[in-house]
């Protein structure tokens, strides 16, 4: 029994496809359901992020006297000169 040269080919594309097409299109699905749990729009969107625990730089900025900026975001006490929180990393807005 003999094959032809385009039938061949035909068998070696979907030997291909199968061997190497799914795998990468389970790696790129698990890579993109990755990114959107770790997207910052969602997080912005929700309203609350995943930061670090603030209360320690919080009773630091009250102990000291110092007169902090709250986040809008997170909660986290920012110093007076400070334009980007230093727990999320969002812009702090002039009237806070």
């Amino acid at each position: 029994m003999q094959i032809s040269t385009a039938e061949l080919t035909v068998r070696l594309l979907v030997y291909l496809f199968v061997l190497v097409g799914v795998p990468l299109w389970f790696v790129l699905m698990f890579r993109l359901m990755d990114y959107a749990a770790h997207d910052t729009l969602v997080e912005q969107c929700s309203g609350r992020r995943n930061g670090r625990d603030t209360g320690q730089l919080n009773a630091y900025f009250e102990q000291a006297a110092v007169e902090a900026t709250h986040c809008r975001i997170c909660g986290a006490a920012n110093g007076p000169d400070y334009t980007y929180c230093h727990n999320c990393h969002e812009r702090l807005s002039a009237s806070d």
